[in-house]
């Protein structure tokens, strides 16, 4: 059966019903149970067959990821079409980057696992979405709900992306260098950078929420100091 076409709607005392699917069956077992003893009720899931095709519809889905991150990507976007009125829960790789992981949130996930701690993090990911909640890797907070950067740190950030080096953003903004050099301290820690390539890739990643309009910041006219 498949859980698009059926109604799973459940008395609200009733335990969670969740299903796991993908990986090997040895990493199956450990997550339900990981899951069963929770307090969750395990679904039957495909033996070798497509797991967007569940033997019974589920509350949870877990998707236990095999291979890159994009693979991954492509199996929850099918997962979540076959699926539309279930939660998802899917693991990634431990080395993914920020950018894929959002892509993972709009492909329909609503928690995320990563490969490592799948012992200490499925369980509390999955009572977080099963109670509406949203839960992701502590390293996508700032992606998330970014700091905002101040008037003066997206002119810095601006020239960094320009390629201007610190002496020359310091004589087109008439600040000292040392001004420069705090600004930029300060930017690369709203941004979760650690060197100027880092922070120059965040802000012309489109997907970033500051895109290449702070770029316009930086080519305007500068701003005397006094």
């Amino acid at each position: 059966m498949n859980a698009a076409n059926a109604n799973t709607a459940q008395p609200s005392w009733a335990p969670p019903v969740a299903s796991v699917v993908g990986a090997s069956a040895q990493a199956r077992e450990q997550a339900t149970t990981l899951l069963g003893a929770a307090g969750f009720t395990l679904r039957p899931t495909p033996s070798g067959g497509d797991p967007t095709e569940l033997v019974e519809p589920a509350t949870l889905i877990v998707a236990l990821g095999t291979g890159t991150a994009a693979e991954r990507l492509r199996a929850l976007r099918a997962l979540a079409e076959a699926n539309p009125h279930a939660q998802l829960v899917v693991t990634m790789p431990d080395d993914a980057p920020n950018s894929t992981m959002r892509r993972a949130l709009r492909a329909g996930a609503s928690g995320i696992v990563l490969d490592g701690a799948v012992g200490a993090a499925l369980v509390p990911t999955a009572n977080a979405v099963v109670a509406g909640q949203l839960a992701v890797p502590c390293a996508l907070r700032s992606q998330l709900a970014p700091r905002p950067l101040s008037y003066r740190e997206k002119q810095v950030l601006g020239l960094v992306v320009l390629g201007l080096t610190n002496r020359e953003i310091a004589d087109k903004l008439y600040l000292a260098e040392s001004t420069v050099k705090t600004h930029l301290s300060s930017a690369f820690a709203k941004l979760d950078a650690h060197s100027r390539a880092e922070a120059a890739a965040r802000i012309l990643d489109p997907e970033s929420g500051y895109g290449v309009g702070i770029l316009a910041l930086g080519n305007g006219a500068p701003t005397p100091v006094h």
